[in-house]
């Protein structure tokens, strides 16, 4: 299932739109999900996570197309970007926010099948990274040890002072290992953010896929309890958000 966005003012570019890709997903056999929305905010106020493929209009009153793309990069790194517009000297500025492409309106089938066909591969290629992410090992140093560890079995980084304790499940026993390591945060940050952890508060560093349960101050991995702080919720709440919309599983945080 692709789960396609589309944020458009005009109506009519936004049936337009949607008449394109229900002919291609039918003449290919795709199943997928679609949301319109007329406004940038109404897409912030009331989207569901998860999307794979956004089309996106450049100018629209309130937040242009362009400034919603750099809001949706701030958590999304992966979802997709095609702006529909009828500013080509904006497009150009488009590939600054991770943009596939740019069709110009009134868009053309033949147009449209093209960046459709691009963006299809990219969403498969983002599908086959998220499960290849459990198979990638990293080297950890545990004293005079080195340990091969697979990035599903850390379930979260902590930093204290000068070190970072590595909680990982034992492959074996189930049973969770602490690997301390010199280091700092930011360095566990761009180590292993590609593969889904994310901080929730200045100390912690979470495997998304070990998260069983949240409140509105704290993150449950298993029975051990982790702090929200303020600067992280929002980003560490949308990533959960997302996580679980791709799963197709219901959304608590909602």
């Amino acid at each position: 299932m692709i789960r396609i966005g589309i944020v458009d003012d005009d109506r009519d570019s936004r049936v337009r739109l949607g008449q394109e890709i229900a002919e291609y997903a039918s003449v290919h056999g795709i199943e997928y999900e679609l949301n319109e929305y007329e406004s940038a905010l109404a897409f912030l106020d009331n989207s569901p996570a998860g999307f794979d493929m956004l089309f996106l209009d450049i100018d629209m009153p309130g937040m242009s197309g362009m400034e919603l793309a750099e809001k949706i990069r701030e958590t999304d790194h992966e979802v997709v970007i095609i702006f529909c517009t009828n500013l080509q000297q904006f497009a150009i500025n488009g590939y600054s926010v991770g943009a596939l492409g740019f069709m110009v309106k009134p868009v053309q089938t033949y147009a449209f099948n093209l960046n459709m066909e691009r963006a299809l591969t990219a969403v498969s290629r983002n599908h086959s990274r998220d499960n290849k992410d459990s198979e990638t090992k990293f080297v950890l140093r545990d004293g005079t040890i080195s340990r091969l560890v697979s990035v599903s079995d850390i379930d979260y980084i902590e930093v204290r002072q000068h070190y970072l304790l590595y909680n990982v499940k034992d492959s074996t026993s189930g049973a969770r290992v602490v690997i301390k390591n010199r280091g700092t945060m930011q360095e566990a940050v761009e180590r292993l953010s590609p593969y889904g952890f994310w901080r929730c508060s200045s100390s912690f560093l979470v495997n998304i896929r070990s998260v069983t349960a949240v409140s509105r101050m704290n993150v449950f991995i298993g029975d051990e309890l982790l702090p929200i702080g303020r600067t992280f919720k929002e980003s560490f709440m949308d990533a959960f958000s997302r996580y679980l919309a791709k799963k197709g599983w219901e959304d608590p945080c909602q």
